[in-house]
């Protein structure tokens, strides 16, 4: 070192600058410079002038122990649990999120979080939570401070889904992307600027998004749903790529953790499936035939377990055998005839949408959305060609006005004006009158705003859109039938009158089953609102005192407020879902559901039985779904359940009543599913009443999803089957939960709080002008309004651990005495903060503890003191003089953990670590 040189810096001191904070002083450089590493931008060359020697952390946090005094020992402790209980094992088993945590989705995020690389397929079959899974591996994750950035990329339908899931139920904090959403990237690169996106894969997938998307910095998780839609096909020698397929490419490798998710992952095709295996791992498999050959390896990346591995914590099945009937009837001769002349109506639509082609494709969507209302319900579909025929007056009027022609204007205002009356039952009078005038003006806005609105491709996919088709149906009449508004006309004046047979039939049952259970509760299914009107009409009427409560749809919190009203005891014995209920509700307190009407897709009709037939349903499910034997919907549906009892018997899958297990018709219908369009399949079935390409075309799509089942499950025989020793392995009795109750206490009196026992399970905390009711049973904050749940996201552990972090360096270094019955060598005991950075953003955070005697060696007696850091009595005998504790924390405890962590195999080639000591507790 040169002369002129401060002989106050040594290599390795710690050293202070004005801009760039604090470092480490490297070695001199030329010219009167110095190499510092600093924490903040890494290693400069700065002005020898410009540093100033200080104390390290370390160094500031021994220079002066205070004695272990029980107020003192009490807040290093808190210190250290608010570091500690984040990063426990399972640290998602303490969220505060109002779900059961059953024992394979534990299992699971126990295995994702401790690996590395986390890059996983978790194919579990349908209705055991993968949403829920996803989300406790994100709060596990983000417990633990390894979770920063997080993409979630989602069919467009479920993004409202995932954002209740993520937000609602767990407080992740996540925004949705896109132009409906919360943020967007019109004026800035929104992947940049937002750490926690949820997004539609098809508002990702243009090259622009991919393009600002590889721009932005890397995520530290990107979580693909449904990922069987990540698809590349092989045709000879040549390879296309889906553009879903091109963008889990693209950010593959833009990403530390990927994982994705899928029930059916893979479509009977072994190349897709390859590929997508390839996107985890691309050396995992030279070929598909490598995959075949050496299937035992998927382990390395698949989860997938089945309902029939799932089981709760005892070990019993997580769910109940379920019996699904299904009630045929026929048409009264009124609805027949009104039937057969709508589905004229209907051919006719098809028809002219076909041989127009272009913008006429709107009327092919209207006459679809009018054959998915008409198996609904008469009066849903009597409602919506009502609405159709005002709007086409209304359009008249408008055409007639452009063409100025004053007198056809005026006569199609007046039957608008008329129609609008009768809608509403309007009187007649001046009053009647003018609240006509008012409808008929806010009617015309709509349209004028919805003239020229083009079809959204896929609106027809999910039955959640089921109000947004009435109205569009009605609203697009830009292209119309000729004479439609007669046609129209002529189909209201043979609309039949009176109950429906279908309603009958539910009235009938319900009568049935209150014979039996005067207080059995039951649910009804059923899609649009004019079919919801007239059963809790008719049920009403039949059964004056029932009580029907009606889920319409609106946010989460209207949603659960109807199913408490329903459930309880004292409460309506009937609750009519549209399809809002068909997701985010749980009614296993309810055994008897009523598929009044049937979706064209029988998976959403699965979704619909799994709001009864759940954990936690403690009887055998009935299941009734009303069948229209005479009708195109109803001998379709009759079709495909008798191909699925077909290959039920075929392959000896059906339980003791004769029925398709639950595994094989879930399998079934989950292939079925991606290769059959369901709306061509309905549609083309108006236009061939024999049904003989129905039938031809739904043995083909059968057949192919019962070959890819087949092979899906020779393809997966090998992979590791859920086991409870696994989860028993993980229990730890409650341990972790227990260490948190008393954390909670310690630093609630600490902070000058108060902590009231309501009663075995509840408490009242009262904290800096807040109350907080907080349960520790899971299920009672489930089942409650008045209480929250106890957990590491709850807002007071979030506020206690966030102080408690804070603790300066004086406090963190005590001088003290073990207690007298453990005994043992004299020495300190040191807790260690440990960040591991690896390649491709890979990060762990450890605490390590770690003892030296006076020796200077590792000493297993104080070793044992870490489980009793609580009982250290206050002493004013030290044990090392203060150069002996700086050395030790500059060096040889350093070092001492670097070795630790090599040993652990937790410091591989090419990772760093940075250690930061959290207390220091000399016993004498």
């Amino acid at each position: 070192m040169s002369s002129d040189f401060p002989e106050q810096l040594a290599v390795g001191q710690t050293v202070t600058h004005p801009e760039q904070g604090t470092g480490v002083f490297l070695g001199p450089a030329a010219g009167g410079y110095a190499r510092v590493f600093f924490q903040s931008v890494g290693e400069r060359q700065v002005p020898v002038a410009d540093l100033a020697p200080t104390l390290s952390w370390e160094e500031q946090v021994v220079a002066n122990p205070l004695p272990a005094t029980p107020e003192n020992v009490a807040r290093l402790w808190l210190a250290l649990e608010a570091e500690e209980l984040p990063l426990v094992d399972h640290a998602a088993g303490l969220t505060s999120a109002r779900v059961d945590l059953l024992p394979h989705q534990i299992v699971l995020t126990y295995r994702v979080a401790r690996a590395s690389p986390r890059r996983f397929l978790v194919a579990d079959s349908v209705g055991l939570g993968k949403t829920v899974e996803t989300a406790l591996i994100l709060r596990e994750l983000a417990s633990r401070g390894e979770l920063r950035r997080a993409l979630m990329v989602v069919p467009a339908g479920l993004v409202e889904n995932w954002r209740r899931e993520l937000n609602d139920t767990f407080g992740l904090d996540f925004e949705v992307f896109g132009s409906d959403g919360d943020v967007t990237d019109r004026k800035s690169n929104a992947f940049a600027k937002h750490n926690r996106l949820i997004a539609s894969i098809d508002t990702l997938k243009r090259p622009a998004r991919v393009k600002r998307l590889q721009d932005a910095p890397l995520w530290d998780l990107i979580v693909f749903d449904e990922a069987h839609h990540l698809t590349a096909y092989r045709t000879g020698s040549r390879v296309t790529k889906t553009q879903n397929f091109k963008l889990a490419e693209a950010l593959r490798e833009h990403g530390r953790d990927l994982l994705l998710l899928s029930a059916t992952p893979h479509q009977g095709d072994h190349f897709r499936f390859w590929m997508l295996v390839r996107l985890l791992d691309p050396r995992l498999f030279e070929t598909p035939e490598d995959m075949l050959d050496n299937r035992h390896r998927l382990n390395a990346v698949v989860f997938r377990r089945t309902q029939a591995d799932a089981c709760d914590a005892d070990g019993n099945p997580l769910f109940t055998r379920r019996q699904v009937h299904t009630q045929t009837f026929t048409l009264s001769p009124p609805e027949r005839g009104f039937y057969d002349a709508l589905l004229e109506y209907l051919r006719d639509g098809y028809n002219l949408a076909d041989a127009m082609g272009g913008k006429a494709r709107a009327l092919g969507f209207v006459m679809t959305v009018f054959q998915r209302i008409a198996a609904s319900s008469f009066a849903a579909i009597g409602a919506t060609l009502r609405r159709r025929l005002l709007l086409l007056t209304i359009h008249e009027a408008v055409v007639c006005d452009d063409t100025l022609d004053a007198d056809g204007r005026d006569r199609a205002l007046h039957e608008a004006r008329e129609l609008v009356r009768h809608m509403h039952g309007l009187a007649d009078d001046a009053l009647g009158r003018a609240e006509a005038d008012r409808l008929l003006a806010a009617a015309r806005v709509q349209l004028l705003r919805r003239l020229g609105e083009e079809v959204e491709e896929g609106r027809l996919d999910s039955e959640h859109t089921a109000a947004l088709e009435e109205e569009s149906a009605a609203a697009l009449v830009a292209v119309a039938l000729p004479e439609e508004r007669r046609r129209i006309q002529e189909l209201i004046r043979h609309l039949p009158t009176g109950p429906e047979t279908k309603t009958l039939e539910v009235l009938r049952g319900l009568g049935a089953l209150w014979a039996l259970d005067p207080g059995e509760k039951v649910v009804v299914f059923t899609t649009y609102l004019g079919s919801v009107d007239t059963l809790k009409s008719a049920i009403d009427r039949q059964f004056p005192g029932a009580g029907v409560e009606v889920l319409r749809g609106g946010d989460q919190g209207a949603k659960l407020a109807a199913e408490r009203r329903f459930k309880r005891k004292d409460g309506p014995r009937v609750l009519v879902c549209t399809a809002a209920g068909r997701e985010g509700i749980s009614l296993q307190f309810a055994r008897v559901l009523f598929n009044h009407d049937l979706p064209w897709n029988p998976m959403d009709m699965e979704q619909r039985i799994g709001r009864i037939h759940r954990y936690g349903q403690a009887h055998t499910a009935q299941v009734y779904n009303l069948v229209s034997a005479d009708t195109i919907e109803g001998q379709i549906f009759l079709l495909l359940e008798e191909k699925l009892q077909a290959i039920g018997e075929a392959l000896g899958k059906v339980d003791e009543r004769g029925e398709v297990t639950e595994d094989l018709r879930g399998q079934i219908l989950g292939h079925l599913s991606e290769r059959l369009s369901y709306d061509e399949l309905y549609r083309e079935a108006v236009r061939d009443p024999t049904l003989r390409r129905t039938r031809e075309e739904l043995a083909v799509a059968m057949e192919n999803a019962t070959t890819a089942r087949q092979v899906v499950n020779e393809l997966f025989q090998d992979l590791e089957r859920f086991r409870l020793d696994d989860y028993r392995r993980l229990d730890d009795g409650g341990h972790a939960f227990q260490r948190l109750l008393e954390y909670v206490r310690e630093g609630v009196r600490q902070a000058g709080g108060t902590l009231l026992a309501l009663g075995p399970t509840r408490c009242e905390v009262r904290l800096n002008g807040h109350v907080y009711r907080l349960t520790r049973s899971r299920e009672e904050a489930r089942e409650a309004e008045d209480v929250e749940l106890i957990g590491l996201e709850h807002p007071l552990v979030r506020h206690l651990m966030s102080q408690h972090r804070g603790l300066g360096p004086l406090g963190r270094a005590l001088v003290g005495s073990a207690p007298a019955a453990l005994g043992g060598d004299r020495g300190a005991l040191t807790f260690w903060h440990v960040q591991i950075y690896g390649g491709n953003g890979q990060y762990r955070q450890r605490i390590l503890p770690l003892s030296v005697n006076t020796a200077g060696q590792r000493s297993r007696s104080l070793d044992q003191m870490v489980e009793v850091v609580r009982r250290v009595q206050a002493t004013n005998q030290v044990v090392f003089t203060q150069e002996q504790r700086v050395e030790f924390v500059r060096g040889t405890l350093p070092e001492a953990v670097r070795r630790e962590l090599i040993h652990a195999g937790l410091l591989g080639d090419g990772a760093t670590c940075s250690l930061r000591l959290l207390a220091w507790l000399e016993l004498g």
